[in-house]
């Protein structure tokens, strides 16, 4: 939890503006799909324009009172999008070229991970792949877990988390 205040102090009215800027100031975009004249959503869409970060809009009806702070927005200049999958778009061109997070694997898991980059393995399976037996897997599929490399799923099966 992110807060400002103390951790007694209850929310209230006053403190939610505060708590919308560090909403956006966290994000890397803000998407509005409803809002309201005077809104929250309106005040953290601000906040994320003041903070330079792109402000998405899906447009909304004229009729509607939740349109209206959408539609004030697009007319300030955010960006109308209509699918999720404009706004991927935005971001892979803003990003640099394969900004693919690297993991880092000790040498010591490096032939597990290996062997579970091509999908989940049963224990039996990675005992086989591996060579290992099975108190030295167990030992390092442990220790993989608490590291939090791997989860181990139902049916003794392991897989990378992602």
């Amino acid at each position: 939890m992110i807060t400002e205040y103390p951790e007694d102090r209850e929310p209230d009215i006053t403190t939610f503006p505060q708590r919308n800027r560090i909403v956006s100031g966290l994000s890397d975009g803000v998407l509005v799909i409803e809002a309201k004249y005077r809104s929250g959503t309106s005040i953290t869409a601000n906040f994320a324009k003041s903070q330079g970060k792109p402000v998405f809009c899906i447009p909304n009806s004229i009729d509607s009172k939740f349109g209206i702070g959408t539609n004030n927005l697009l007319k300030q200049g955010a960006i109308l999008v209509t699918s999720s999958e404009e706004i991927i778009e935005y971001f892979k061109d803003i990003l640099p070229e394969n900004n693919i997070c690297e993991v880092k694997i000790k040498e010591e898991y490096k032939e597990i991970y290996e062997i579970l980059k091509e999908g989940p393995q049963t224990i039996h399976s990675l005992i086989t792949k591996s060579g290992k037996n099975i108190s030295e897997l167990n030992g390092r599929l442990t220790m993989m877990e608490l590291e939090e490399i791997i989860i181990k799923l139902p049916g003794e099966e392991y897989k990378i988390i992602e």
